[in-house]
């Protein structure tokens, strides 16, 4: 058991019917994706790529997902399997081997494709919620930037905003006055200085 499975305290069976149900979901998006023309081909890999990206789980198994969506796959396509190997076995022993070889080389890339897809839907997860993190540690730095960005993310009402707005106006206003009044001082300061020299 991960420790990421541990400290959501979830057992074995629980995890592996957790991952039974995402390769069901991967398994019939697969399927609907592989009647399409040319996409058809990468069909196990989009599959895989969907049953990842819903994954709730903190740790990453994309790629166990993207492989037992595979796995799955396969295992639906073996009635399809017995009936051609049926069928090349009543044309000649070197038809039952060509399809045989046919079908573990199919089994191979739809497995390792799911495996691939579930691989890089971790990954753009993964990158996503980088950039999201990133985005939230540059939080503004003028008190005025702090208060938009957080009525921005919902933190704080339309009244609630403005009253905090207008607070922040006012003290800004009180603040140019004050500043106004020390500039005069200061001025007139500097110019009883050289009166005093004389």
């Amino acid at each position: 058991m991960t420790t990421a499975d541990a400290r959501e305290g979830r057992s074995t069976v629980a995890r592996l019917s957790d991952l039974a149900a995402r390769a069901g979901v991967g398994a019939g998006v697969t399927v609907l994706v592989s009647v399409l023309p040319v996409v058809g081909l990468l069909a196990p890999a989009v599959g895989a790529g969907v049953a990842s990206w819903t994954d709730e789980s903190e740790a990453p198994r994309g790629p166990r997902i993207g492989a037992a969506t595979g796995a799955l796959v396969a295992l639906l396509s073996l009635p399809v399997t017995f009936f051609a190997v049926w069928v090349a076995a009543a044309v000649s022993p070197a038809a039952t081997v060509g399809v045989l070889a046919l079908t573990l080389f199919g089994a191979a890339y739809v497995v390792g494709s799911g495996a691939l897809g579930g691989y890089l839907a971790d990954r753009i997860a993964a990158e996503r919620d980088a950039s999201n993190e990133r985005a939230d540690r540059e939080v503004p730095q003028t008190p005025l930037q702090r208060l938009k960005h957080r009525y921005v993310e919902g933190e704080l009402s339309d009244a609630e905003f403005e009253r905090r707005l207008d607070r922040l106006l006012a003290a800004d206003r009180q603040g140019d006055r004050a500043e106004s009044r020390s500039r005069p001082e200061s001025t007139d300061s500097l110019a009883r200085e050289p009166e005093r020299e004389r």
